[in-house]
């Protein structure tokens, strides 16, 4: 997004008056046109986290690459490639390495071809140009190992310490909060309760040409990424 906000005078830093302007005015027609025609708040400040930007409003951005170019200005390809890098990341599936590094090299050289007047966030680098070293590392799924599970307890852990915890003091409170966090997470119990209904949306062709087939579930058949976050 912030390449966009200087696609007019395609500089890092504004320092002019002008620049200045020219980036307040683009910044503002974008939000206003994502709100309008796709239905989502972007870069504004929310209640409990840094900005709107979230998983959510993500996903809604890739889901139409077309639209979301023609408003922001920016290639629509490459726009593309991050939606199925960051969906074969968090697929929860095991990757190719060597497809996925290809592919992210590629991705990081288109992103030079177009924009190499705006450096490249630490974040992107990250991904494109070590990502597969990365994933051939980790012992599972780079899917698997998401901060979704810990997030999602949150609302447990404050339900479990209103409810289900001793006030006499802050160690009895403890005390009994971890022990019903370990309860509720004991595999037996996790093995009888029934899974949680969640939206799920097919895997594209693009992301199946990044993973590995050598999971036991038919990788054609498999529906595996969120369409929404964990509550």
């Amino acid at each position: 997004m912030h390449i966009s906000y200087r696609l007019e005078v395609k500089k890092w830093q504004m320092r002019s008056p002008e620049d200045k302007q020219s980036f307040k005015r683009r910044k503002t027609y974008i939000i206003n046109r994502f709100r309008k025609e796709v239905g989502i708040i972007i870069d504004q400040p929310k209640q409990g986290c840094v900005s709107s930007n979230d998983g959510n409003t993500a996903r809604r951005f890739f889901e139409n690459a077309l639209l979301s170019a023609e408003i922001t200005g920016l290639n629509v390809e490459l726009i593309s490639r991050f939606g199925v890098i960051l969906a074969t990341i968090s697929s929860g599936f095991h990757i190719n390495i060597s497809a996925f590094e290809k592919y992210a090299m590629d991705t990081a050289k288109l992103y030079i071809e177009y924009y190499n007047w705006y450096y490249m966030p630490a974040s992107v680098h990250k991904i494109l140009l070590h990502g597969a070293d990365v994933i051939k590392h980790c012992l599972l799924p780079i899917g698997q190992l998401s901060e979704e599970a810990s997030e999602a307890r949150n609302k447990h852990y404050r339900s479990f310490r209103e409810h289900f915890t001793r006030k006499t003091s802050r160690i009895d409170t403890n005390i009994d909060l971890l022990h019903r966090l370990i309860v509720t997470s004991d595999p037996v119990i996790s093995s009888i309760r029934p899974n949680p209904s969640k939206k799920m949306v097919p895997i594209s062709p693009e992301v199946l040409t990044l993973l590995t087939s050598s999971d036991s579930i038919p990788i054609e058949k498999t529906v595996a990424i969120p369409n929404s976050e964990s509550e």
